[in-house]
């Protein structure tokens, strides 16, 4: 990932990705952004039974979250953040489970104390309360969304834990489902809101402006302001979710989804469709009502707040239309006096920033951004007016995204041809008792080999020829194993080595081929990604001999490189009796080679070497690709190794036990592939 991302990523991007790697260490990564919320007009109208809501809302462009999340195996879940006071957390999956109805288990727990991974645990009970999980993952996350200013990002981190579990587990959504998922899901903190937050996020599209629209539930894009004109936000003080504050929140939603409701349906109010009505109604409610547990309950004000949001709603769709940013800016400074006054979700320290930004030229409104108790205040003014420090230019920006970090490693046109190599004796897994060839010993039910041809299917490479070199005595069986395949069977006479293996394929290469994939029939792990990366700066690079590497603990056969960071040789440690580096640059068994070094650099190698019986090497063998690197070093033909791959993609079969290990892997795999498949995002 970092190879592909290269000149083109954030160092917002690298210092997550550093992250994760010094907790979790390398390995399959889904990348996941979700955006911070700015919710223009119809603030706390979501969850409100008894009206057909309009929220004018949009995504943030500067300020996201980034999550980066990996597979596991079992059930097991690790999270951790660069953000202050998130620390490494784990928890297993059946520590979260609910049976029954989800809110009233919620009810009977009672709010949970504190913590930021409470978000990441209400999204793994809620979703578990719906289907079966069976595994967890790791994740690591970092934000510019402020905390605890009103631009949701207990929201963000909620959407970023759901998709880690939807991802990890192979559960499908789509986007309408992904945001109830959110709404409920974040009722484990012990809030009671509704899914507007989450709903931005998903549906948010770059440039635009929402109306998302409550019962029944529907999500339009609006135009975004004229140019001459910005939204910018100011932090105020953070806005604690907890104590006080989450108690006046959570007044708030049992007035609206409790109390109104069931006055309503006394004096008979029916959902009005051009709420002429409403201020009448709003005189027959109590003034307020006093409850055991949350004191003196203001009724009739809640009831008036959500009526006139709604209204300015329908205001600011015809002010926009129209471009009348006077009649706008008047709805944004109304809005501001009813969260003071109908709601009471001001502090002092908001309103004294509210008076400065409103004396300044340009500025044509300003209300609360947020559930109000400080954190943000949402500011309509002209383009480039001077706000003073610490104020954010908000721009819509796009929502929800599972990136695809190969999307610009696009294939070649150069036409290529593979040789896989299935030789040896199998003298380690006779001495087992296995007497299937290990490149045909099943891999969750398929062949090794079988998985290694479907993968270089799906690379997108042209490659034209594909040829698979395996023992004299084994081609009448493998014939049969790719009958129907597009796949040349050729035999190397005596086990003389890899690079003995590969000049065996070469009179079968045609004369159009430029380069050639090496590797072999026993590591079913090599990914698309790492052959495309590598096959890319090969041709970028114009090299001979490029090799797909990984940073690993104590490699077998480490690439070295002198201290310009060019390659200067490639060992084998048990061989050649070199000690092996704590951590080093290893080969995954996976190689490009240009058909021009292979005339150049291998065939001379081979007839220098070759004595009538064997090799003049210790052996008696040539290998490949130690061998080639030194070769083409000498012979001046560029080498260089790519470290685009993950450890795991060395891992191959050598000995019955390596079958379970791979299996794991690549079953983990295929959970880690189908995940980008499963939305509609």
């Amino acid at each position: 990932m970092r190879h592909h991302w290269g000149e083109t990523a954030s160092s917002d991007w690298i210092s997550t990705l550093d992250g994760f790697e010094a907790l979790f260490g390398k390995a399959l990564l889904w990348v996941v952004e979700v955006p911070g919320r700015v919710c223009v007009l119809g603030d706390h109208s979501d969850y409100v039974p008894y009206l057909r809501a309009n929220i004018i809302t949009f995504a943030s462009d500067n300020q996201r979250m980034r999550a980066l999340v990996s597979p596991r195996d079992d059930g097991r879940i690790r999270i951790a953040s660069s953000l202050d006071g998130c620390e490494l957390t784990e928890f297993d999956i059946q520590e979260e489970r609910y049976d029954g109805n989800w809110l009233d288990g919620l009810d009977e727990r009672g709010a949970p104390d504190s913590h930021w991974s409470n978000y990441v645990r209400g999204a793994v009970a809620y979703t578990q309360s719906l289907n079966e999980l069976r595994f967890g993952f790791d994740m690591f996350v970092d934000s510019t969304i402020p905390p605890a200013s009103g631009s949701s990002s207990s929201s963000a981190l909620t959407l970023c834990s759901l998709l880690a579990t939807h991802l990890s587990n192979g559960l499908t959504w789509d986007r309408e489902n992904l945001a109830r998922l959110g709404g409920s899901a974040e009722w484990y903190v012990g809030t009671r809101g509704g899914m507007m937050d989450h709903a931005t996020m998903v549906y948010a599209e770059d440039g635009s402006m929402l109306n998302l629209q409550f019962r029944p539930f529907g999500a339009t894009s609006i135009p975004r302001l004229p140019s001459e004109f910005c939204w910018y936000s100011k932090f105020t003080h953070p806005a604690d979710k907890g104590g006080p504050m989450l108690a006046a929140f959570n007044e708030l939603a049992f007035v609206q989804q409790k109390l109104i409701p069931s006055t309503l349906d006394d004096v008979g109010f029916q959902h009005p469709r051009d709420y002429s009505d409403w201020k009448v109604v709003g005189k027959n409610l109590d003034e307020g009502f006093e409850h055991h547990e949350m004191g003196e309950l203001r009724v009739r004000d809640r009831f008036r707040y959500v009526m006139k949001e709604y209204q300015r709603v329908v205001d600011f769709e015809q002010a926009l239309a129209s471009s009348d940013m006077t009649t706008i800016g008047r709805l944004l400074n109304e809005a501001w006096e009813d969260t003071r006054d109908l709601l009471g979700t001001h502090t002092p320290m908001m309103e004294e920033e509210a008076a400065r930004l409103k004396k300044i030229e340009g500025v044509v409104g300003v209300k609360v951004l947020g559930a109000g108790f400080g954190g943000n205040l949402l500011i309509l003014a002209k383009a480039g007016v001077d706000l003073g420090v610490g104020v954010v230019c908000q721009t819509p920006g796009k929502g929800v995204s599972i990136f695809d970090m190969n999307a610009d490693v696009r294939p070649p046109n150069n036409r290529c041809a593979a040789v896989l190599l299935c030789g040896g004796k199998g003298s380690r897994m006779a001495s087992q008792g296995i007497d299937v060839h290990k490149p045909l010993i099943p891999v969750s039910e398929i062949p090794s080999i079988i998985h290694v041809l479907d993968q270089l299917n799906c690379c997108g490479i042209d490659f034209s020829t594909r040829i698979v070199v395996v023992p004299p005595n084994r081609v009448e069986e493998y014939e049969v194993v790719f009958e129907g395949m597009d796949c040349l069977v050729v035999a190397q006479p005596n086990a003389l080595g890899t690079g003995d293996a590969v000049h065996c394929a070469l009179n079968e290469i045609p004369e159009d081929v430029e380069h050639v994939y090496v590797s072999f029939g026993t590591q079913p792990l090599v990914q698309n990604d790492s052959v495309l990366a590598s096959l890319k700066h090969h041709i970028d690079n114009h090299l001979g001999f490029t090799l797909p590497t990984t940073i690993t603990p104590n490699p077998y056969a480490p690439l070295i490189r002198g201290v310009d960071g060019k390659v200067t040789d490639s060992v084998e440690t048990h061989l050649e009796g070199v000690e092996k580096p704590s951590v080093g640059e290893a080969n995954i068994g996976a190689y490009w080679v240009s058909v021009s070094a292979l005339k150049q650099v291998l065939v001379p190698l081979v007839e220098s070497k070759w004595n009538g019986e064997s090799y003049d090497t210790t052996s008696g063998e040539l290998g490949f690709p130690n061998e080639m690197v030194r070769a083409c070093l000498e012979a001046g033909v560029g080498v260089d190794g790519v470290p685009c791959a993950e450890p795991s993609e060395m891992i191959g079969i050598k000995r019955i036990e390596d079958v379970a290990i791979v299996e794991r892997e690549y079953e983990r795999r295929t959970r880690w592939a189908a995940g980008g498949q499963t939305s509609e995002l």
